[in-house]
């Protein structure tokens, strides 16, 4: 398999895992020290926030993966998967926290619909720097490459045996243009 058809993967670094769990052990040992009650709650409650984030970054590993075949998001309460037909889309979107420039990777996927059930529920999925340990523009173009592998393959398989498509109309007859002729 080439380099360019390998799965992609990503993951919150792990400097930033370890530093997490440091900081919620010294947070801890400073809510076990703290003489007021408030102090005690709010930095224990910091504690196990990142605690549990260092856990879920180092457990979660990776948190994103990407292939021919489609996503895998990985979290705390396990791993789904998204084929490519059930991602509607997939985006940046660039703002400003604290006055500093962010962007953060979206994807709108659709869940598999249930027998005779209702409709499939569909998902936006918000990653950031942090969590994909890259920046999500790069991720971004890098599921783009994989989601349009896998339309060119899915095409190919369609194709008759002498590989052309036989879809010889090119314009719409419907919008008074001639079938073939562009103005």
């Amino acid at each position: 398999m080439s380099a360019l058809h390998e799965p992609s993967a990503w993951a919150a670094p792990w400097p930033a895992v370890v530093a997490g769990a440091v900081a919620a052990l010294g947070l801890g040992a400073w809510a076990v020290a703290a003489d007021d009650a408030p102090g005690r709650v709010l930095t224990g409650a910091a504690a196990i926030a990142l605690a549990v984030a260092a856990v879920i970054g180092a457990v979660a590993r990776p948190r994103l993966r990407a292939d021919e075949t489609g996503l895998v998001l990985r979290g705390a309460t396990g791993t789904r998967r998204w084929p490519w037909e059930r991602v509607d889309a997939v985006r940046t979107m660039r703002m400003r926290r604290m006055g500093l420039p962010a962007s953060y990777l979206e994807v709108e996927a659709r869940d598999e619909a249930e027998r005779d059930g209702p409709e499939p529920d569909s998902r936006l999925l918000v990653l950031g720097r942090l969590e994909l340990g890259a920046d999500p523009v790069e991720v971004a173009d890098a599921l783009q490459a994989h989601r349009a592998r896998a339309g060119r393959a899915r095409g190919s398989e369609r194709q008759g045996a002498d590989g052309d498509e036989h879809d010889e109309q090119d314009g719409d007859p419907g919008d008074g243009e001639e079938p073939g002729r562009r103005p």
